[in-house]
């Protein structure tokens, strides 16, 4: 006598397989008509054709994941014995969304898969059997939560395909926090599953730390999936009858030119260092130009020279940049100045190929809050030693580089045997600018 049971299969897809009481291997319960070439070739053509990415409304996924990477897949299983199907995938994900003094994670994956008969089985049926079983493992898990791991009710939803269910849960531990909603629905043969996690964490916060870390509530996650299940609800009932997708691809907007920095006169703040620049980057004029980058009004200031003699057949040379990010009001510096210390802090006392990173040094007396860091370079690019200072003023954000180094004469900035300047020297060049360009604003 043969029974049934439920195997979980590759993909977290279910199939019912009638085995022996000896536990033998499965039984065919008939034996499958052999597809004719033509229609194998048109089948796969189908299946190649078949995109998920397209299921789900453009303008809804930009909402929830902006300026997502969107990568999609397919997993062609028709050729198995027991369960017999395709599956595509698609996924949208940015982990890196930069919100005022956040770091935001979010990412929606989609799988749409369509089965086939295989003997006494339809693919309906198939298909029942795994929406089936993802919900019964919906039920399971809302009995075993924990302090750690907490899963909600499962929800079922009326009126999304023939069938549609959702479950939100996190998982709590020390180093690992996060939460996401869950869904599956069925039309017919095809089943469609969807998943939305969401997070958020100071941008200045240790790298495995969790202590700011906020994720998505049971709430929210459950009507983000809820609203995403009915998207793909439509998408797969369009599909199945030849219709058309209800949702259109939202147009690539043209590459619009970067705006190109505009030549200025040298501004006061950098006039003011001009008495400065004479001994740290002699013989030069400076130039200034202006831009705007991320709703800021930048100015830019630098004295260059990689060509000061200094005998014995050396060249020395010598940079000192000024950046000024001037902001409608004080709360987009701040957020702006956050940006560069939480980068600078992902690199600090680190070293990468031939660049290496001081610690951040905060800086009494420079603004409403300040650091610096040096930074020594050996490169194919450059090869000199640099010190960078950030500082929050107002409305403004102050970036002052000084860095440099001693070379054989008539060798590029990157030859090998370069003498960097010294670390100290870089220091204090780059806080005596500091201080005058912020008595000059």
């Amino acid at each position: 006598m043969a029974i049934t049971a439920v195997l979980a299969v590759a993909g977290g897809t279910f199939a019912v397989m009638k085995v022996r009481d000896v536990g033998a291997s499965p039984v065919p319960t008939a034996t499958a008509a052999a597809a004719s070439p033509a229609a194998t070739s048109s089948a796969a053509a189908d299946a190649s054709k078949t995109d998920a990415c397209a299921m789900l409304d453009p303008a809804e996924t930009e909402r929830l994941v902006p300026a997502a990477k969107i990568d999609s897949s397919m997993r062609d299983n028709r050729d198995d014995a027991i369960v017999s199907y395709v599956k595509w995938t698609c996924s949208w994900v940015n982990r890196d969304i930069s919100y005022k003094d956040k770091r935001r994670s979010r990412e929606i994956t989609v799988n749409v898969s369509r089965y086939e008969g295989v003997g006494n089985t339809t693919a309906e049926k198939a298909a029942r059997i795994q929406f089936d079983g993802e919900l019964k493992q919906y039920k399971y898990q809302e009995k075993v939560s924990t302090n750690e791991r907490y899963y909600s009710k499962a929800k079922e939803f009326a009126g999304i395909g023939e069938q549609a269910a959702a479950q939100y849960q996190w998982t709590r531990e020390k180093d690992y926090w996060y939460s996401f909603g869950q869904g599956v629905g069925r039309v017919g043969n095809v089943v469609f599953q969807v998943k939305y996690e969401a997070n958020q964490k100071d941008k200045e916060a240790a790298i495995f730390s969790t202590d700011t870390t906020q994720s998505i509530t049971e709430e929210n996650a459950l009507r983000e999936v809820e609203n995403l299940l009915g998207q793909l609800g439509k998408s797969v009932t369009a599909w199945q009858s030849g219709q058309a997708m209800p949702f259109k691809p939202r147009p690539k907007p043209s590459p619009s030119p970067s705006p190109k920095p505009t030549l200025i006169a040298l501004p006061e703040p950098c006039v003011s260092v001009q008495s400065l620049v004479k001994t740290l980057v002699p013989k030069t004029e400076g130039v200034a130009a202006r831009s705007v980058e991320d709703g800021a009004t930048v100015t830019q200031c630098q004295w260059w020279n990689d060509k000061l003699p200094i005998g014995q057949g050396k060249v020395r040379w010598r940079n000192l940049r000024i950046n000024i990010y001037a902001f409608a009001d004080a709360d987009s510096a701040r957020y702006r100045f956050i940006d560069e210390r939480a980068k600078a802090k992902t690199t600090a006392a680190s070293r990468i190929g031939g660049i290496r990173w001081g610690k951040l040094r905060k800086l009494p007396g420079f603004g409403q809050d300040s650091f610096g860091q040096a930074i020594r370079q050996r490169t194919d690019t450059a090869q000199s030693n640099r010190y960078e200072i950030y500082i929050l003023d107002g409305t403004k954000v102050v970036w002052v580089l000084f860095s440099g180094s001693d070379r054989p004469e008539n060798t590029p900035i990157n030859a090998p045997d370069s003498l960097l300047m010294d670390s100290k020297e870089a220091a204090a060049g780059a806080r005596s600018v500091a201080r005058t360009v912020l008595g000059a604003l």
